[in-house]
């Protein structure tokens, strides 16, 4: 099942009716109110939260700052007249600009597309997390083979084959055994200086 996500709402709690209706419990955890951006900022520093739904927020920069400081999306809402400039200041940081007066409706829609747009974004992150793991293993492992080559004057395949025939052997991954066996030939260096 899918984790409900977190939303810190910056405004009144006394709102609270119109909030049960845009966050609704099967996609949502109960939403957590903070009354002005000091609040919210405290509270962020002590949880994680998904999103940040700022309706009243008197300085557009403290939502920058939130999204930024905070790894949080941010939903601001703002004037008609100050829209073009802060949708402009905010295109670099997870926030999204809406134009007040909005309609709840539009409101719902702004949430369903940021919804689908915050899983994409984390299957996103998630697979370049695993390429960059991937990348930092391959290095290890050509790291391996070359100080093998250069310590032991075996070709490369040699060395490749010597690390693959350690890693059946003991069930680790090719990285952890070009792991130990760069720490092994490190410490051997040090020994001998």
């Amino acid at each position: 099942m899918k984790e409900r996500k977190k939303v810190l709402v910056i405004a009144e709690k006394k709102s609270g009716a119109l909030y049960k209706e845009l966050f609704p419990a099967s996609l949502y955890g109960a939403c957590v109110f903070a009354e002005n951006a000091v609040e919210a900022k405290h509270r962020l520093s002590r949880e994680r939260f998904d999103l940040v739904l700022a309706p009243k927020l008197a300085q557009p920069k403290q939502a920058h700052e939130i999204a930024v400081v905070y790894d949080t999306y941010v939903l601001l809402f703002v004037k008609p007249q100050a829209y073009d400039q802060v949708a402009y200041q905010m295109r670099e940081a997870k926030v999204f600009v809406l134009s007040t007066p909005v309609s709840k409706m539009v409101v719902a829609q702004v949430l369903a597309m940021l919804e689908r747009f915050m899983d994409q974004t984390a299957r996103l992150e998630q697979k370049v997390a695993r390429a960059q793991k991937k990348l930092v293993e391959i290095k290890t492992i050509d790291r391996c083979k070359m100080e093998l080559m250069h310590t032991f004057q075996w070709s490369e395949a040699k060395a490749h084959r010597y690390i693959e025939k350690s890693a059946m052997d003991t069930g680790a991954t090719r990285a952890q055994i070009a792991d130990q066996l760069l720490a092994r030939m490190d410490m051997k260096r040090s020994g001998e200086a």
